[in-house]
């Protein structure tokens, strides 16, 4: 499934790059398309990110009480950390799957051609007692 790279969805990629490593929510990609895009609207900004998520060109991290958050997958095969409190994303590069990947060809011949590990936890800033807790 592929779709069209409309100048809305590479501005959109834009923003995310600019990121970096973090992640921002629809309302703040939609502040800065509108600096290029003024007639773009917040829906427009929501249909596009769902269709990038579906793609995996997006990761959307919903956090329970929260707005989602979005980030520019840099790559198919990615796991990380995710802080409950404070959103913040932590990258591992340890890939458990592996043997798993193997398993699923050997017994069900079934070929992985992409996963994603996400891990819900506490950060040590946010961890329940941490000294340097970090204010929200």
């Amino acid at each position: 499934m592929g779709c069209k790279l409309t100048p809305q969805r590479r501005l959109i990629v834009e923003v995310l790059l600019s990121a970096g490593e973090g992640a921002l929510t629809a309302d703040e990609i939609y502040q800065q398309v509108r600096q290029t895009y003024p007639e773009i609207g917040l829906d427009t900004i929501y249909r596009n990110l769902r269709l990038m998520a579906r793609l995996n060109v997006v990761s959307e991290v919903k956090l329970t009480g929260r707005t989602a958050q979005y980030s520019l997958n840099r790559e198919l095969h990615n796991h990380s950390l995710v802080c409950l409190e404070c959103g913040a994303e932590i990258p591992l590069a340890h890939c458990p799957i592996k043997e798993l990947e193997a398993v699923a060809l050997e017994q069900h011949g079934f070929i992985i051609s992409a996963h994603r590990i996400e891990l819900f936890g506490y950060c040590p800033a946010c961890a329940p007692g941490a000294d340097n807790k970090i204010p929200t």
